[in-house]
């Protein structure tokens, strides 16, 4: 598939692991987050601040690099002599190794910790964090004051949208748990293998464009955190007056949505 190139190889083992471990446990956080802003004054003063969120983001990425780093072991090169064409030809194998041990970490006990990493461990902390955000916003009492009344409302409407993300992740993620669990028999080593896992893991790719367009639409300020990143990126960071336009926007716009 790869060809001669053995890094592609290694990338390839790599960054799909990475890349879907470091999302899932983003998405835990940002649920765990939320639950614990709603029932804790002193996490919402003393945790919710976004040095301690760029820390803990940075340890995350390095954990997970640390974890999934070994799948660049995995993968060589063999080359053999044709003696009917006079040519060497080289042969890449992905997701295997010469080292037994190393290839047997590979198949179970890894195997096993993406399973945690991926589901259990997401899926757990992401119904206990709903479970109480449900509790805490729509079974406690309506508040009679109007200014609670629309902090509450707009409580309600962004956890809604972290519902609706926790469920697009069981949803898109489920077909890919599916293929390596129940239907894994009629999966593996068929020509269509390759295509099934493709569709599955893309799926589970998609689910974090999903998340980005909820927060999107449902939270003014992260719109404005993405353009303030994007001109920091490119070198054109706003000036103090148009800094001071935008969150007035933004401030009205959130007032309109509360008032609705």
């Amino acid at each position: 598939m790869w060809g001669s190139s053995l890094i592609m190889c290694k990338l390839s083992q790599f960054f799909p692991y990475y890349t879907l471990h470091t999302s899932a446990m983003f998405l835990t956080f940002v649920e765990f987050d939320r639950a614990c802003l709603l029932r804790s004054r002193w996490f919402k003063k003393n945790i919710a601040q976004p040095r301690i969120a760029l820390i803990v983001s940075i340890l995350l990425l390095i954990c997970f690099f640390a974890i999934d780093g070994f799948l660049f072991g995995l993968g060589f090169e063999t080359s053999t002599y044709n003696n009917s064409t006079g040519t060497v030809q080289t042969k890449i194998s992905c997701f295997y190794s010469l080292n037994t041990d190393f290839y047997n970490f590979y198949v179970y006990p890894y195997i096993m910790m993406h399973l945690a990493i991926m589901y259990i461990i997401p899926f757990s902390i992401i119904v206990i964090s709903t479970l109480l955000t449900i509790k805490k916003l729509f079974v406690g009492q309506i508040s009679t004051n109007n200014q609670l009344a629309r902090s509450a409302y707009r409580n309600r409407r962004i956890s809604f949208m972290l519902l609706i993300m926790c469920l697009a992740y069981i949803i898109c993620t489920l077909p890919n748990r599916l293929c390596f669990s129940v239907f894994k028999d009629q999966i593996m080593g068929h020509d269509y293998t390759d295509t099934v896992l493709l569709g599955s893991n893309t799926l589970m790719y998609a689910r974090n464009a999903i998340n980005i367009f909820f927060l999107s639409i449902s939270v003014p300020e992260f719109r404005e955190d993405v353009n303030k990143l994007f001109l920091k990126c490119i070198r054109k960071a706003p000036n103090e007056n148009e800094v001071m336009q935008r969150t007035q926007q933004t401030r009205q716009t959130t007032i309109r949505n509360n008032n609705q």
